[in-house]
């Protein structure tokens, strides 16, 4: 039996931003998926809410990179006003710029996690 996916504790302040700001915000649970799908307007912005010192696990890693290669906009927030700043496609943040949790024995780093399409900032049009 899995767990239920933690939540983080500034959540419900971008859900509700994001949701103010005429967004559908649904929150996904799915092993790597980021924690929210956000759409207006036939946009799509999938977030990552984590506190300040909170760490990526290595598939989350692997999925947002294989997301954002694919051409979706990934970011990682941790207030509300991050998350404004990433819908409106000002990406600050991406799974490159946050520490990844090590297992022991883990031997893939960054690199091999993530593609050279994860470092673009910003959407594409």
């Amino acid at each position: 039996m899995r767990w239920a996916a933690q939540r983080d504790a500034a959540e419900p302040a971008v859900v509700q931003a994001l949701r103010l700001a005429g967004w559908t915000v649904e929150k996904l649970s799915d092993k790597g998926f980021p924690d929210l799908l956000c759409v207006r307007n036939g946009e799509v912005v999938l977030l990552e809410v984590k506190s300040k010192r909170g760490r990526m696990k290595s598939a989350q890693v692997e999925l947002h990179a294989r997301l954002r290669a694919a051409g979706l906009p990934v970011a990682i927030v941790t207030t509300p006003d991050e998350a404004l700043a990433a819908v409106r496609g000002e990406v600050r943040r991406t799974a490159m710029d946050v520490r990844v949790e090590r297992r022991p024995g883990q031997r893939r780093s960054l690199s091999e996690l993530a593609t050279p399409n994860t470092f673009r900032t910003g959407r594409t049009s």
